[in-house]
């Protein structure tokens, strides 16, 4: 578990300072819990045979940890420290529900900055590590139910951020949240998924092929 020690060091250097309160502190704690139940409860699944298996175990392991703090992070000190007034709402300007409305914007609208390309690129390739590291670690041998798994993944993330949102509209000065729920992210997601189940594919038949990899 030396990945979860590097990202725990990372979190605590982020998120502790010299006067850091008892907030700063459960942020943390409960930050790295959350994902780190779920890096123990995957890699129990896992079966592991050689190097490239352990390498790809440690990569998957930060990957989890990253993909925690960009996209289901939870800051609780902001609930305790900020005012709160109350009626929560639905900030509509935060969400897009027309399929590739965003993606044809990002990329072919009349104005295409190089950070709307990166973050459609990000979008497509952010869960693409999770398809991949579930088949080649053995933790699914399912192709179609990681494909399955990757949608409920994208879907929860969708969801987390909408609720996120609410929650943070009853706050003063909050501008109805800051997470996007856009259907184009979980476009985007799924397919990075799929692409991730070729990817396997293709790593899989190398390695049998060139006898470096044999199960």
């Amino acid at each position: 578990m030396s990945a979860s020690v590097l990202c725990f060091i990372y979190y605590y250097e982020r998120e502790i300072y010299v006067e850091a309160a008892f907030l700063e502190y459960m942020n943390l704690v409960v930050n790295f819990s959350i994902i780190f139940s779920i890096v123990i409860w995957l890699i129990g699944k896992s079966v592991v045979n050689n190097l490239m298996e352990q390498i790809i175990a440690f990569l998957f392991v930060l990957y989890l940890f990253i993909l925690h703090l960009f996209v289901t992070y939870i800051y609780i000190p902001y609930y305790f420290t900020q005012e709160y007034i109350g009626n929560h709402y639905i900030n509509v300007d935060q969400i897009n529900l027309i399929p590739f409305k965003t993606i044809v914007n990002d990329l072919f609208g009349t104005v295409v900055a190089p950070v709307t390309v990166l973050q459609t690129l990000g979008n497509l390739f952010l869960l693409l590590p999770l398809a991949f590291s579930l088949l080649a670690l053995n933790i699914m041998t399912s192709k179609r139910k990681v494909a399955v798994i990757v949608l409920l993944t994208t879907l929860f993330i969708e969801t987390f951020q909408f609720v996120e949102n609410v929650l943070v509209s009853g706050y003063l000065y909050s501008d109805g949240g800051g997470r996007a729920v856009d259907i184009d992210d979980l476009i985007l997601n799924t397919l990075g998924g799929v692409i991730g189940i070729f990817l396997f594919v293709f790593y899989q038949r190398f390695f049998i092929n060139y006898n470096f990899l044999r199960r």
